[in-house]
């Protein structure tokens, strides 16, 4: 039967309906019975007609930019996706007072500035905590090999220090940082960040870290959650100092409001070897060591001490 004589077994009132429409109904698949077009059938046919074309797709206004990794950058790339790969990170974070800390740095920054020619930064005096906490907290500073099933302790602390260049972020090392004052960790610090920005930085400086420190509130960032640099078991990081209103306890138990530089300081470590007791254990010896008044910070950083 011809598509014709079958519209002609539409009802009157379907026929009116596509006509007002417009709609040839013989471009329908009828669902009525014997094969008939329903009223739904035209209104749905019409309603889909309707519809504007999509558009076809366009090229971009605006031109994309390719350029290839760096050498440097492809392999810190590579370096800490492995990093994720082959370890369980997880990370604890503490806030610590540095009231104490920014009062001594105010106090003798001029007078260091002036003899050594370099900045002594709060980051040394957290790189200092942070190696003497490692004395009593070795796990930190350990070494795990889960195929030899052993885990390596060394003897003194390699201190990687995270430096930002143009070409992407480095970790130079500062070899038996445990033996060294706040001045004289200020004076390597500053020492290795110049040359790693400058590029003269040898692969000897890059050699022997067993523990991290990076020091990510230097663009204001509160905290974050470093990525272990692997093999190492646990990466510090320093979030910005900010001068807020915290809670204190007075002598006497009462509470007051006091204006203090309070930072984060963010742990990340290797979950197969260091627990988040034993991390928390260690944030804990640090923040009791930045925290503490009475301890000998002019020493370490005034002019007799640094001027070994």
């Amino acid at each position: 039967m011809s598509a014709t004589v079958q519209r002609h077994r539409d009802s009157p009132r379907v026929r009116r309906l596509a006509r007002d429409h417009g709609v040839d109904l013989a471009g329908i698949r009828p669902s009525g019975r014997h094969g008939r077009a329903t009223s739904t059938d035209v209104l749905t046919f019409a309603a889909a007609s309707a519809q504007p074309p999509s558009p076809a797709p366009t090229t971009a206004a605006t031109s994309v930019r390719v350029e290839r990794l760096s050498r440097r950058r492809r392999v810190i790339a590579e370096r800490m996706h492995r990093s994720l790969q082959e370890s369980a990170q997880l990370t604890t974070v503490i806030e610590v007072d540095l009231t104490h800390v920014v009062t001594v740095r105010e106090a003798v920054k001029n007078e260091f500035r002036s003899r050594y020619g370099v900045s002594l930064s709060v980051l040394a005096f957290v790189a200092e905590a942070a190696v003497r906490a490692l004395a009593d907290h070795p796990v930190i500073n350990a070494e795990l090999d889960l195929g030899a099933g052993t885990v390596s302790y060394p003897s003194s602390v390699g201190l990687g220090i995270a430096v930002d260049t143009e070409d992407g972020l480095v970790v130079p090392v500062i070899r038996d940082a445990g033996d060294l004052t706040v001045g004289a960790l200020a004076r390597r610090i500053a020492g290795l960040a110049a040359r790693a920005r400058e590029g003269s930085a040898t692969a000897d400086d890059f050699a022997g870290g067993s523990f991290t420190i990076t020091n990510t509130g230097s663009r204001g960032a509160l905290f974050d959650t470093p990525i272990l640099n692997t093999p190492e078991s646990a990466i510090l990081g320093l979030g910005a100092v900010v001068r807020r209103p915290v809670v204190l306890a007075s002598e006497t138990g009462e509470e007051l409001i006091a204006i203090r530089s309070m930072a984060y300081l963010s742990l990340t470590y290797d979950h197969r070897l260091v627990d988040g007791a034993d991390a928390a254990r260690y944030l804990t010896s640090v923040k009791t060591r930045l925290e503490t008044p009475g301890r000998s910070w002019a020493d370490s950083v005034g002019v007799q001490e640094v001027a070994r």
